[in-house]
């Protein structure tokens, strides 16, 4: 039989062999009985003795190995006003946590490894880790400084493609105007120009717009590329002091051809589910003009069984004003639309799972959202041309006030369509 204290040394002499083997090899060596949610040293058959009991010892001395996937943190969110929600990690022992620059919050894998969060805020700051969280300095205190601030993001595993940004809390300035112009000339006083500026740096030619203001819970797909060095840069540039400046956006790397993402299909926003929202970036101030020089597609993914979708403006009053006219309150199609507007492709007023793209409306824009033109009110419009898609399209030229005056005192806030799939 053996003793308490041979127990010991033998406990002892297998953890630093286990302990000076690289991670990957240290890590391989698996627990049997884990797989049955055993645990460590545990064995169904009470009646082996002798060398059995050895069996059992050596048992207690094989390291557990876990997937390092994503996991549910303890650290909350709770900007935004849309209440506390719990950040994202990945599962991780506690060394390797630590070493990899991260923060324990909660457990994983049935209290074997510990839930990894990373946070990065200081500018300059490298993102090596997926599902990194890039905040401010000082978050959540707002940042209170006109410097410039930049993260560099790096592959976690040369299989990445693409990232997803998910703008947790986003706050800085916007354009700064109420109107697309206010009372100057027009060639003087452009609304829709960002104040302070997020753009996104990629060497892969995708054109990613310059976006300000409130763009909380928006989010932005990033082709990086599919060489192992390529990376990603974004960079917060500022104009003057302001005390709303504060952001926290989720970093996600994604694999090349992974289901269920946008790769390599033009979408700067993917958006799933038989309903949702999509809105124009800095949409939800209502005193805030809308964005200049925006272009980009919101695609919205096809759901078994559904053929078409149909598209409303949500219940907030302006939810679609583009290219307005302070007497001509109505929608506009088509040629009417040249400066700022949206396209459908092959717009209806019905769905009906057989419409015609070449009878269709393509172009949207005016004080209303509807597919006939010079109409005083909106009124749903269908697409049944997949893939489905909403094209944002604004220009840096303020629109024209009435009649062609050089003024223009209408509220211009971009758009908010609620949208639903309708099925075949």
């Amino acid at each position: 039989m053996i003793s308490r204290q041979e127990i010991f040394c033998l406990l002892l002499a297998a953890t630093c062999l286990v302990n000076g083997e690289p991670e990957p090899r240290r890590r391989a060596k698996l627990v049997s009985g884990l797989e049955n949610d055993q645990p460590i040293g545990s064995n169904t058959n009470n009646n082996q003795t002798g060398s059995s009991r050895e069996g059992k010892v050596f048992s207690l001395f094989n390291v557990v190995q876990f997937r390092n996937g994503g996991c549910r943190s303890t650290s909350t969110i709770s900007g935004g006003g849309t209440g506390s929600t719990n950040r994202n990690g990945t599962c991780f022992t506690t060394d390797e946590c630590t070493s990899r620059g991260g923060s324990a919050s909660g457990s994983c894998a049935a209290g074997f490894g510990v839930c990894c969060v990373f946070l990065v805020s200081n500018s300059g700051g490298t993102i090596t880790q997926n599902c990194t969280y890039v905040r401010n300095p000082d978050f959540p205190n707002s940042y209170a400084t006109s410097s410039q601030i930049s993260y560099n993001i790096q592959k976690c595993d040369r299989s990445v493609c693409s990232l997803r940004l998910d703008f947790e809390t986003f706050s800085i300035q916007g354009t700064g105007n109420s109107l697309e112009v206010d009372t100057a000339l027009v060639p003087l006083d452009p609304g829709g120009v960002c104040l302070d500026t997020f753009t996104v740096s990629v060497n892969t030619g995708q054109n990613i717009p310059t976006i300000c203001g409130q763009n909380t819970g928006q989010h932005m797909y990033v082709d990086i590329g599919n060489l192992a060095s390529d990376t990603a840069q974004l960079n917060f540039a500022f104009s003057g002091s302001s005390n709303n400046r504060q952001w926290e956006i989720k970093v996600t790397q994604i694999p090349c051809n992974t289901q269920g993402h946008p790769n390599g299909c033009g979408c700067l926003q993917y958006l799933t589910g038989l309903t949702g929202r999509l809105t124009t970036f800095n949409f939800m101030p209502t005193n805030d003009n809308h964005l200049a020089n925006q272009e980009y597609s919101i695609c919205i993914r096809q759901e078994a069984g559904f053929c078409c979708v149909e598209y409303t403006p949500c219940a907030d009053i302006g939810s679609f004003s583009l290219d307005t006219n302070k007497m001509l309150m109505m929608a506009k199609i088509e040629t009417e639309c040249s400066v700022d507007y949206i396209g459908i492709e092959g717009g209806q007023g019905t769905c009906s799972g057989s419409a015609n793209p070449t009878a269709g409306v393509n172009k949207f824009c005016g004080d209303k959202f509807n597919s006939l033109s010079k109409q005083m009110f909106d009124a749903p419009v269908c697409d049944c041309t997949a893939p489905f898609r909403v094209d944002i399209f604004t220009d840096d030229d303020v629109d024209v006030g009435d009649m062609g005056a050089t003024a223009n005192t209408k509220p211009s806030r971009g758009v908010c369509l609620e949208y639903r799939q309708i099925p075949c």
